[in-house]
């Protein structure tokens, strides 16, 4: 059996579909702006620490669950229009992430969680074939916002080291 190879934020960075996509962003200036400023550096990184920015724009990309990054500059930068707005809020945990960082990978991810769950509202059977398969949510990567990010559906999963409730900021990410 092959061992899986888990890319990394500089290799995710210099797959073709990855250069592709940023081309389509803006021109050359702005994608160096982007690489600069918004996409996660692993060696930003703590071990079993994420971080949820409350500011800016709310996401339901690959479905309704807690949105995560471990690169907290980045997502400040990004989410949070270079720290003007919200806040950044620590997670500590070790949840077990499917990996869909190649574009392949998560499209057959969701051809097959069509074809067991029918498309749902909110992309609700990529949740249903996450948790079924075994996994507390799923990682992605989308150069757009901050590369390397992750959803979690089993949010019991990290413990929140911030003074807000999970629960109550749970509930604020689903409305």
């Amino acid at each position: 059996m092959r061992k899986k190879v888990i890319l990394n934020t500089k290799d995710l960075l210099d797959l073709p579909e990855t250069r592709e996509r940023l081309e389509n962003y803006g021109d050359e200036d702005m994608i160096k702006r982007k690489i600069k400023f918004d996409l996660a550096r692993a060696e930003n990184y703590k071990t079993n620490t994420f971080y949820h920015a409350t500011g800016g724009i709310g996401e339901a990309g690959v479905g309704e669950g807690l949105y995560l990054g471990k690169d907290k500059k980045a997502l400040s930068n990004f989410y949070n229009c270079d720290g003007e707005y919200g806040e950044i809020l620590e997670y500590e945990g070790n949840p077990k992430f499917i990996d869909l960082t190649l574009y392949s990978a998560f499209e057959k991810f969701e051809k097959e969680a069509i074809i067991k769950y029918g498309k749902q509202k909110h992309n609700e059977h990529l949740k249903k074939l996450t948790i079924e398969k075994g996994f507390d949510g799923i990682r992605y990567y989308d150069p757009i916002a901050t590369g390397e990010e992750f959803v979690l559906f089993n949010t019991f999963k990290v413990k929140n080291q911030n003074k807000i409730s999970l629960r109550i900021h749970v509930s604020k990410l689903n409305n």
